[in-house]
């Protein structure tokens, strides 16, 4: 039954693709046919970039996956097996009962034989897929506005609390400040030049959202996790990368070393630098990841290398489609993605160097999604006589709830190693 309730899913989406605004399925609950959820991912994307579906569409938009979605004659023969799509919420609610009991079931079996059973994640798992039978499709909708603050006393008095710190915390501490730190749902977009910083900004950055309680998952796009594991240590340690790239430590390099190993190895921060990431790869893994860590702030290095894992008109198309992926993915985890990008060449022909928005390399839809963006700006890359050496600036260019504003702090190169000045915000 569940086969042909996910086939009659689809072929409706195909016949009258108006119904997608009413499907709340998400593509891994298509579990009869391993086609059916690529089939439905691509239907979404179709219908998010060109506001309908038909059979050419999909076939285009599949690119290299075409077969891998049964290609033209299955997608007819989905479209052809639905003599109407009237019947199409009952068909919905067979394939969500189907994966909530496939489900159940796996995770009861798991259980099977074992002398011990972990019931705090019995339950959440119990609760996750009641909510899943209580509220098809999601906690959206309409609702009455007054509703919302029901309960908004107590989230008041925590903000009092926690003086006003809301989310994990940031690399600087005037930062912090200014925005709370962290807010979940909300992405944040932290742009450079190649060789500013980026890098030594997401690890400074992780290490403090690490240290504040919260877990880091750091997505490598650009760096083997080594070279980005070794700029940690450097970091957290004090220690010139090239002696760790050269390898020539003294004594103090290799106590300093070991300290910053063993600090590491207690702090929830974690890697992944799959070759040719794609989108659909990082949602994979934070949406396993937050079930174990739901305080978490996500780091992308960086979105022009992420692949949106289809074919696309153009380098702008297929950003924009991930930067607007990564929003979505930041508000159903209610989570913080800090994602870092690249900055183009114009930057360097005029007389300020001092990025603009403009300059976000394929900008597309970036500017659009993100709630915060961060430029990061050093004159002594441009000017190797000027007086601000070993400064950095952090250009807040876009703040959605925050302004804009300029912070000014110490920037250690040999460590990659972002510092707090004394001095008051610019």
């Amino acid at each position: 039954m569940s086969y042909e309730a996910e086939a009659a899913v689809l072929g409706a989406l195909i016949k009258q693709p108006d119904l997608m605004d009413d499907c709340y399925l998400r593509p891994e609950e298509f579990i009869a046919d391993d086609r059916h959820a690529l089939i439905l991912e691509t239907l979404q994307y179709c219908y998010e970039i060109e506001g309908t579906v038909d059979l050419v569409m999909l076939v285009q938009r599949a690119g290299s996956n075409v077969m891998k979605i049964g290609g033209m004659s299955y997608l007819s023969e989905l479209a052809a097996s639905v003599p109407t799509a009237n019947n199409f919420m009952s068909y919905q609610y067979i394939v969500r009962e189907t994966f909530i009991n496939r489900q159940a079931s796996a995770s009861f079996a798991s259980y099977a034989g074992s002398e011990r059973i972990d019931l705090s994640k019995a339950a959440a798992k119990i609760e996750e897929l009641q909510e899943m039978q209580k509220r098809p499709g999601s906690s959206g909708g309409l609702k009455k506005m007054g509703g919302v603050l029901n309960g908004h006393e107590e989230v008041i008095e925590e903000r009092q609390k926690k003086r006003g710190m809301t989310g994990a915390r940031t690399i600087s501490k005037k930062l912090d400040a200014i925005t709370g730190g962290h807010q979940r749902q909300e992405l944040e977009i932290v742009a450079a030049r190649p060789s500013v910083g980026k890098t030594a900004y997401m690890n400074g950055d992780a290490l403090q959202t690490a240290k504040d309680g919260y877990a880091a998952a750091i997505f490598s796009g650009e760096m083997p996790e080594l070279q980005v594991t070794e700029r940690m240590i450097c970091t957290m340690a004090n220690i010139d990368h090239s002696k760790l790239r050269s390898g020539s430590f003294d004594d103090d390099d290799w106590l300093k070393y070991s300290f910053a190993r063993d600090e590491l190895d207690q702090l929830p921060i974690f890697i992944d630098d799959e070759p040719g990431m794609t989108i659909q790869h990082i949602r994979r893994e934070v949406k396993k990841l937050v079930k174990e860590q739901p305080n978490l702030v996500v780091y992308i290095d960086y979105i022009q290398l992420i692949s949106g894992g289809r074919k696309f008109k153009d380098k702008r198309e297929e950003v924009e489609y991930v930067s607007k992926s990564l929003k979505l993915l930041a508000r159903e985890c209610d989570i913080t993605i800090v994602a870092l990008a690249q900055l183009s060449r114009g930057v360097e022909q005029r007389q300020d160097k001092r990025p603009m928005l403009s300059d976000i390399k394929e900008a597309g839809g970036i500017e659009q999604d993100a709630d915060i963006i961060t430029f990061l700006h050093r004159e002594d890359y441009y000017d190797k006589n000027t007086e601000k050496k070993n400064i950095i600036e952090l250009i807040i260019a876009k703040g959605r709830n925050v302004g804009t504003f300029t912070i000014e702090m110490a920037f250690l190169k040999q460590y990659g190693k972002f510092v707090d000045l004394e001095r008051s915000a610019a």
